[in-house]
């Protein structure tokens, strides 16, 4: 062979109307096998991505489902809070009621402490001259 025939029978070029060599056949079949490992590599990463994007979706939905339920809880919570406050600030306003209905009762309470204090004061004062009175009794008696 002439080294013009090797050099295109190497890289696959045809001369006339010789038929394709092994080593282009081999590189065909190489090329298909490449191309069937391409094609199974991408497939694997498409399904290993669609894999990885679909447990994503699923933790994202599980985190808003918990959410939810923390809302949920939250609100009721809250709802609770709201309506003891609501009791207390009507409890707070009959003792108000109370308080400001029994004030006039209490003042006069006060009126009759202060009278029975002046009272034992003049009781006082009545004892200690009536025990004079005695003393003086006692001693014209004598």
């Amino acid at each position: 062979m002439s080294k013009d025939h090797r050099n295109s029978f190497q890289s696959g070029e045809r001369g006339d109307s010789t038929p394709v060599s092994n080593n282009s056949q081999e590189r065909e079949t190489s090329g298909n096998v490449s191309a069937d490992a391409i094609q199974e590599a991408a497939r694997k990463a498409f399904t290993s991505t669609s894999l990885y994007l679909q447990s994503e979706l699923e933790s994202s939905v599980s985190d808003l489902q918990l959410l939810e339920k923390l809302n949920d809880a939250s609100i009721t919570k809250y709802e609770g809070l709201s309506r003891q406050a609501q009791d207390m600030l009507v409890h707070a306003y009959k003792i108000k009621q109370t308080y400001n209905e029994m004030e006039t009762q209490m003042s006069e309470v006060t009126a009759l402490v202060e009278s029975i204090d002046s009272l034992e004061q003049v009781a006082d004062e009545l004892d200690r001259y009536s025990q004079q009175l005695e003393a003086k009794f006692q001693r014209l008696l004598k």
